[in-house]
């Protein structure tokens, strides 16, 4: 039986395998989107040196933004300095994603 990683979306607080997820960032204090491989967090960064992520669902994340929920998940304040293209690049990176595990979106 396949073993795959499973994380809790800060915006429904659905547990969900990290492939339906998205991977925010916050390297000094500005939300991005984590660039991921086939199941992985942000292979864009060196291990231990990205900090907290917190994990969305494509659908959930203009809701996150607007409320509080990704500065209780980083533990601290945070800034979305351009939402829509922060919507855009979640939605894109979602989708690469899914179809990189040959998931069905």
């Amino acid at each position: 039986m396949p073993r795959f990683p499973v994380r809790t979306c800060v915006g429904c607080r659905t547990a969900c395998p990290a492939a339906e997820l998205v991977c925010l960032i916050a390297p000094e204090g500005r939300v991005r989107v984590a660039q991921r491989g086939a199941g992985q967090a942000a292979v864009d960064e060196a291990p231990g040196k990205r900090g907290r992520g917190a994990w969305v669902h494509p659908h959930c994340l203009a809701a996150v933004l607007t409320g509080g929920a990704l500065g209780r998940a980083f533990r601290r304040q945070v800034e979305v300095s351009d939402r829509e293209a922060l919507l855009a690049r979640a939605h894109f990176a979602h989708g690469r994603s899914s179809d990189a595990q040959g998931d069905a979106r």
